[in-house]
């Protein structure tokens, strides 16, 4: 498998068994059990279903970035495919895998879908800093994480701004590229051109107000229902949970799941969602109680999002392995 060749793969590989190891390293098997079996199981169904309803408003944004009305269920779908490729195969290869289902199922023209994945992981990450922006106040954390939390909101704010100038002068910016490429004859020009314009069609929707607040309030919606998840899960262990706790996992995590690593995070999730805990909130949790807590959110994560991408499978007559193999030839490309 090409994959097994991949430097980003033994990385990402040794990143997740070394997290593994710190998140083990200092709690006792019998102290994970205990902080298990303290766990009121009322709460778990509720975080299921949340979790399950946070793809609704990511499939609704989807749809508002594409422009195409009658798609959310096929975007809802494709998402689902998309966890499933993440949980499955390193390198989050979910991204691609989702772009070329819901481009299959609509007709939609693939790199016009694929823009619109980059667009999201943009908004997804301006996101969490938001989120991050509005509980630091509440919170006693290091100096580090304010200037981590301000350099990620530069980047995200450039790369926003970049993403608009591209598309509000669309034509300037077509010449550059074609005087790029008469430069560089190594590359398929007529191709490349062909990509360009898909790609700045699919991002060209963000220029239009109101699918712009679309886009922002479904995001909004999306990560106000992950963070219910994680309050649910730390109120079936710790009674005395606010809604900072939840938050500030929830950022933790999305920004470390962007570290290159094996199939479904393993490691790193598990890692930095304890630590996420421990560290601001060394007062309520202990390492096996934290772990405990990650733990149980990373089942819930995995498996709904798993199901979904099952389902999502049989409803578009998917075969798993052919789409693998076309998401495999796609990053070989």
């Amino acid at each position: 498998m090409n994959t097994l060749r991949s430097w980003r793969f033994w990385i990402g590989l040794a990143i997740s068994l070394v997290c593994l190891w710190l998140a083990l390293r200092n709690v006792p098997i019998n102290h994970l059990g205990s902080a298990l079996a303290r766990t009121q199981p009322a709460f778990l169904p509720l975080a299921i279903l949340c979790q399950v309803l946070s793809v609704v408003p990511r499939a609704r944004r989807w749809q508002a970035l594409l422009d195409k009305k009658g798609i959310t269920q096929d975007a809802f779908w494709a998402h689902g495919i998309g966890f499933l490729f993440t949980n499955v195969f390193p390198l989050r290869m979910g991204e691609p895998a989702r772009a070329l289902a819901l481009s299959g199922r609509t007709g939609i023209p693939l790199v016009r879908v694929a823009a619109t994945v980059v667009v999201e992981r943009i908004l997804d990450v301006a996101s969490v800093l938001v989120a991050l922006v509005l509980i630091l106040p509440y919170m006693n954390v290091p100096p580090l994480v304010s200037r981590a939390g301000t350099v990620f909101g530069v980047i995200v704010a450039v790369a926003l701004v970049g993403l608009w100038l591209v598309v509000r002068f669309r034509e300037p910016a077509s010449a550059v590229v074609t005087a790029l490429l008469q430069r560089l004859r190594f590359l398929p020009q007529e191709r490349v051109l062909g990509w360009w314009h898909e790609g700045v069609e699919g991002m060209a929707a963000l220029t239009r107000p109101a699918v712009a607040l679309q886009a922002v309030l479904w995001s909004i919606a999306s990560w106000v229902l992950s963070i219910a998840v994680y309050w649910l899960v730390l109120r079936s262990i710790q009674p005395q949970v606010s809604v900072v706790e939840p938050t500030f996992m929830v950022v933790a995590l999305a920004l470390a799941v962007s570290v290159p690593s094996s199939p479904g995070f393993i490691g790193v999730y598990q890692y930095i969602g304890q630590q996420a805990l421990v560290l601001p909130f060394g007062g309520k949790y202990d390492d096996s109680s934290a772990l405990a807590i990650t733990l149980i959110v990373y089942l819930i994560y995995y498996l709904t999002t798993t199901l979904l991408g099952v389902i999502g499978l049989w409803r578009f007559g998917e075969s798993f392995s052919r789409l693998g193999q076309r998401v495999m030839r796609r990053q070989a490309e």
